[in-house]
């Protein structure tokens, strides 16, 4: 009998997403908000999902603005407020509008939530406990200090502490959603989700992968998404397939 089992590092289309509840989550980096983050990608995004992948109408779309996770920067705060600031309300009402023209195809207008990134810390109780003990991870851990510097090289960044700080912070949150340790509010789904799919353009990096497999605050799996799904290939990431060393992220 032919193996269908894939090989490391070779991924897949979803075919239908479970009947069961379930929400797609979109963190929208402020650096692509006017590029590959545009209102019309999101609609193109959505439509693909609502055409093909959605049969039970129980799913509900989450977009967070990282907004405060771009204050890990050496510019003054009060700028980067008031910058940020204008362009999430000029995206946000941008996105609405684009979803309420497509209403024929996302005919369930509540079920789109629209958050920014300090919410998080506000719907997980032991954040700085969780951020502590994983800066406290990274200092004794050369594999994850290796891949965080690799993922700086490939996304073009200078690798100083605010960086770090950026990549630890980001996928530290990423993963408590996906563990279930962050309930994210939507109106339409209202905490009956069984399934969260990250959903990003481009391969995760490969300190996201690594958190993920390691597992080192032994969250049990209980969503089946581990992982990212490629809005560029259109393949789902599984974290738990993937093998490190021979991985490119580009």
């Amino acid at each position: 009998m032919k193996n269908t089992k894939p090989e490391k590092n070779e991924f897949f289309d979803i075919n239908k997403l479970p009947a069961e509840e379930g929400i797609l989550l979109f963190p929208l980096s402020m650096s692509k908000l006017l590029n590959s983050h545009t209102p019309k990608n999101i609609a193109k995004w959505l439509n693909h999902f609502s055409k093909t992948k959605i049969e039970v109408p129980k799913v509900g779309a989450n977009f967070i603005y990282a907004d405060f996770l771009y204050l890990f920067s050496n510019e003054k705060a009060h700028i980067l407020k008031s910058k940020f600031t204008e362009m999430v309300w000029q995206h946000a009402n941008g996105l609405r509008s684009m979803i309420f023209k497509n209403r024929k195809s996302f005919q369930i207008q509540n079920a789109f939530s629209y958050m920014t990134w300090n919410q998080l810390y506000l719907l997980c109780k032991e954040y700085h406990t969780y951020i502590s003990k994983l800066e406290k991870i990274y200092e004794t851990d050369p594999v994850f200090q290796k891949y965080l510097k690799q993922d700086a090289q490939v996304f073009n960044r200078k690798f100083d502490k605010n960086q770090r700080d950026f990549f630890l912070e980001e996928s530290l949150l990423l993963y408590l959603i996906l563990k279930g340790k962050i309930r994210l509010p939507n109106e339409y789904v209202q905490g009956r989700e069984k399934w969260i799919l990250f959903c990003y353009p481009g391969k995760p990096p490969k300190s996201f992968i690594y958190m993920l497999q390691k597992n080192f605050f032994k969250l049990p799996q209980i969503n089946k998404y581990e992982g990212q799904y490629d809005l560029e290939s259109l393949k789902f990431i599984d974290a738990h397939n993937v093998d490190l060393e021979t991985y490119s992220v580009k």
